[in-house]
């Protein structure tokens, strides 16, 4: 189970990242953010491909599930970012565009969280299931 625990570590230093990052931005100037944001895209295109390329070369049949469920939720955020951007700029109120943004973000952070869990719940199950296969039971 080592590989867990290197992932969780992955993790941590994601979610390091990922706060240090917003309390900086929050203090950044409009050029600054902006640059830290084209960064930050371009991290997560790499990730992404990394990660999809990742499943496509695995041979397990559990992981080819995956990848196309990945990929059904890819092209789900896909659309749904390209109507929320539609959303946005038929809006004449700025402010509530404003609003609407921190609420998306409010909620995307909430997803990550609840990511998180589900992710430890599985490497809970991963570890019962090798508990049990040691102590010589059925899984």
């Amino acid at each position: 189970m080592g590989i867990l625990y290197i992932k969780l570590n992955q993790l941590d230093e994601r979610m390091g990242k990922l706060h240090s990052r917003i309390h900086i931005s929050q203090k950044a100037g409009h050029s600054q953010l902006r640059r830290e944001m084209e960064t930050l895209q371009k991290e997560c295109e790499e990730t992404q491909a990394a990660l999809r390329e990742n499943l496509q070369q695995s041979k397990s049949s559990m992981v080819s599930v995956l990848a196309q469920g990945y990929g059904q939720v890819e092209q789900i955020v896909q659309q749904s970012r390209k109507r929320l951007q539609d959303m946005a700029q038929d809006s004449p109120d700025a402010e509530a565009v404003v609003e609407e943004k921190i609420l998306l973000a409010e909620y995307a952070l909430d997803f990550a969280q609840q990511a998180a869990d589900r992710a430890l719940l599985l490497s809970m199950d991963a570890m019962d299931a090798q508990l049990l296969q040691q102590e010589g039971r059925s899984v």
